[in-house]
């Protein structure tokens, strides 16, 4: 009981130290030019069509809109070349402000071996095991959950269909925990394995 409410509390100490600095900087650069918040980062993804149906159907992102010759033509643009390769994408969001745009790109995912860069997406910590049930029933192997952090702090890791690297994290965890790095090479999939997984949702 004891550890529990350590691991709650440490999640919330970690809370309110994140706005102490948020503030911090506010007062720090008050009068000056500064950046708002992250507006968009980018992932590189060899199909639109199932890059939408991984980060919509699976990690449940709201579809924003597509960036196709169609969308340049209505904008008064050229054609893409190179078949819209590192120009056409599919925008979403997962929550909070920042846009993630996915573009067809056939390079520019993480290494297998190396954990970075990766995509970090936060979630309650109630809801750690029910994301690793999810993932798991769809087939995409799995990593965690891992202790990198503070007490209380757990992950999950695995990669979208494309070898992008990404983590579910969470605050305040009080299951089970290894703590230890995600081994990369044990999540490793593809995208034809997505489609079989997908017939069975």
């Amino acid at each position: 009981m004891r550890s529990v409410l350590g691991k709650k509390l440490m999640a919330r100490v970690l809370e309110a130290r994140v706005r102490s600095v948020r503030l911090r900087r506010l007062l720090r650069l008050a009068g000056q030019p500064r950046l708002k918040y992250l507006d968009h980062c980018t992932i590189p993804v060899h199909d639109l069509a199932a890059a939408r149906d991984f980060y919509c159907n699976v990690l449940g992102a709201e579809y924003f809109m597509t960036v196709d010759d169609e969308t340049f033509r209505r904008f008064g643009r050229p054609p893409a070349g190179k078949h819209g390769e590192g120009s056409h994408h599919v925008s979403v969001f997962m929550g909070g402000r920042t846009r993630i745009d996915l573009f067809l790109q056939s390079r520019g995912q993480g290494a297998l071996d190396l954990g970075h860069p990766h995509y970090a997406f936060h979630v309650r910590s109630g809801q750690l095991a029910a994301w690793k049930r999810r993932l798991e029933r769809l087939g995409i192997p799995v990593e965690g959950p891992l202790q990198l952090g503070p007490p209380g702090q757990a992950s999950l890791y695995f990669n979208d269909p494309f070898g992008n690297h990404l983590e579910i994290m969470t605050l305040g965890f009080t299951g089970e925990v290894q703590i230890r790095p995600p081994i990369m090479q044990r999540v490793s999939w593809s995208a034809a394995h997505h489609r079989e997984a997908a017939t069975v949702r």
